[in-house]
């Protein structure tokens, strides 16, 4: 049923194509129909990774990235790649911008601890749980997300950020007391594919204060390296209308 649907909307697009891409570098419609299928968990990562790697061997989806990355994020990615106008005046400099990530336990092999979830006992990773203190989120090795929030540990189907809303790659966190959530910010002096992504600030974090961006890039030990990789100092950011 759920393959079904995929492929008569991949189909759907195929026969409209033309007119889709009418408009240089924007996302058909029918391409974004496939992702909110998976935003709202009506088809799985799996059957998402077919549909990505389909569209984008018979070109029909050309991914942002040019490196080796998973196929969901280079997805992910490239459908935040739009084209948003912003006037020059919109932006200023000395962004401090840093990187949050999801750590996934199955990278991680210390050793077991005990933790108390709603009056449950679990076990995880020791080093596992210690990112996850840090980072807010992780993915478990039974396929859920152990979060950590108000000094207590929750489980939940999806990370969420913290309005309640789940996490996706594509979100910031700013400070609310300086900026308008919701606002979206184009960060041209960051490193590839990221200056190229136009961000949606729908998070907030304790250390995010004044002019601080912290940027999600998802999950795992690559999603990890890049929050190293887009660390920096003194960035140029710009607030656009759509």
């Amino acid at each position: 049923m759920k393959l079904g649907i995929i492929i008569a909307v991949i189909l759907i697009g195929i026969i409209g194509i033309e007119e889709s891409f009418a408009k240089e570098s924007k996302i058909p419609n029918w391409i974004l129909d496939v992702y909110d299928f998976w935003a709202e968990k009506k088809i799985s990562d799996a059957e998402l990774i077919n549909a990505v790697k389909f569209l984008n061997e018979k070109s029909i989806l050309p991914l942002v990235l040019q490196k080796e990355y998973d196929y969901k994020s280079n997805f992910l990615l490239t459908i935040l790649h739009n084209d948003f106008v912003y006037e020059e005046n919109s932006c200023n400099d000395g962004w401090y911008v840093t990187g949050y990530f999801i750590p996934v336990e199955s990278d991680y092999s210390s050793y077991a601890i005990e933790i108390k979830i709603d009056d449950q006992f679990f076990e995880y990773d020791y080093d596992f749980v210690d990112s996850v203190k840090r980072e807010g989120w992780g993915k478990t090795n039974n396929g859920n997300y152990l979060g950590w929030y108000s000094n207590e540990f929750h489980l939940n189907e999806v990370p969420l950020d913290n309005f309640g809303n789940t996490l996706k790659v594509g979100t910031i966190a700013i400070d609310p007391l300086s900026y308008e959530l919701g606002s979206k910010i184009f960060i041209s002096s960051l490193i590839e594919p990221w200056n190229e992504i136009i961000f949606t600030a729908n998070d907030v974090g304790e250390s995010v204060k004044n002019k601080h961006i912290d940027v999600f890039t998802g999950e795992g030990i690559e999603a990890e390296k890049e929050t190293f990789r887009i660390t920096s100092y003194n960035n140029s950011a710009c607030f656009i209308d759509e």
